[in-house]
């Protein structure tokens, strides 16, 4: 019983396909042109990859942000028409989580013991999207200690939770930024996730879909938004100037 899950959330583009335990494909691109554009070809690559024909999806999990605009907007829009289409259910769930959730899911066996995980999206000038969480003791959902919020890293750092690992959008600068807010904030002993584990990884949606028990009507996902979209109706055009007269 095959499900299909599409992470739109950034330039790097990905898609899987799960059954039950089984991850049979996961189609990871960065984006060259457009979402509306390469999107689909993405989806059928990873069906193709995975040897499953679209009419056999059961179920299709979507990231919902926080993230870009227009990509998010495309990914949503895309999994809402095929979940209508097949007849299937969708379901939505958070970037944050799923940047969060492989840290948390390995929590049980990790030495130090996890205790809390928290995940950064970046949002340029506006400051940065995080929220934290800890592991469920049963395996289950996990659980939301602080957030999802806007701050600068210096709130952020002052605000979380201490935490044993950082993963997210951690490039150079802004993992210095919040080294120094926490060292500052008495939680120097907290970790950054290394780069190369910082990917996300689209079967997690499916995982977290099905923990939460999300999947229903398509009509109901909608983009999760932290701050109101930019992007609105156009200013109206100034008036001319008068000619001037002679």
């Amino acid at each position: 019983m095959p499900e299909l899950a599409i992470d739109s959330a950034s330039e790097d583009a990905a898609v899987a396909v799960v059954d039950g335990e089984r991850v049979l494909a996961e189609h990871r691109w960065r984006i060259a042109t457009t979402y509306s554009r390469e999107l689909l070809a993405g989806i059928e690559a990873a069906l193709a990859q995975a040897g499953v024909a679209r009419d056999t999806i059961t179920a299709i999990a979507v990231n919902v942000g926080p993230g870009g605009y227009s990509s998010l907007r495309t990914g949503v829009a895309t999994a809402q028409g095929l979940a209508l289409a097949l007849g299937v259910p969708l379901a939505g769930v958070g970037r944050l989580e799923a940047q969060a959730y492989p840290h948390l899911a390995a929590a049980a066996t990790h030495e130090p013991r996890i205790e809390s995980v928290v995940a950064v999206h970046q949002l340029g000038r506006a400051g940065l999207a995080w929220a934290a969480y800890a592991p469920a003791r049963d395996g289950g959902v996990p659980q939301l200690l602080a957030g999802p919020h806007i701050d600068t890293p210096e709130a952020c750092a002052a605000a979380a939770p201490p935490a044993v690992l950082w993963c997210g959008d951690l490039d150079g600068a802004l993992a210095d930024a919040l080294r120094a807010a926490r060292a500052a904030a008495g939680h120097a002993a907290d970790r950054d996730v290394p780069p190369d584990r910082n990917l996300r990884a689209a079967a997690d949606l499916v995982r977290l879909a099905r923990l939460h028990g999300a999947y229903g009507d398509p009509a109901a996902v909608d983009v999760a938004y932290l701050r109101p979209p930019t992007i609105g109706a156009r200013a109206p055009a100034p008036a001319p100037a008068p000619s001037p007269t002679r």
